[in-house]
């Protein structure tokens, strides 16, 4: 898993009442997300790390942050198994 996870360009996104709904066309399949997965995912930019995103959460719910220092990477985990993030290689690879 990336240190700084990124989603796919490719993944259409809407927010509904305060939570994404990400539609996966190479997959056929929507995600309806909660809304601390949401937070999560707006995060997952290539530029936040998993610590910065834990540390915002933690913030932004004044949240346990013990609680928190495995909640997030489980949800990043969870994104990668559904092939919602871009791969390390993707990632590292100099834009064109």
């Amino acid at each position: 898993m990336g240190q700084r996870p990124k989603t796919r360009s490719d993944l259409e996104q809407r927010v509904v009442d305060g939570e994404a709904v990400v539609l996966d066309r190479q997959a056929d399949k929507i995600h309806q997300l909660n809304e601390t997965a949401s937070f999560i995912w707006d995060r997952c930019d290539g530029e936040h790390s998993i610590s910065e995103i834990a540390a915002e959460l933690a913030t932004e719910f004044s949240a346990d942050q013990s609680a928190i220092e495995t909640d997030v990477p489980s949800a990043i985990e969870e994104f990668e198994k559904l092939g919602l993030l871009e791969s390390k290689e993707s990632v590292e690879s100099p834009s064109h």
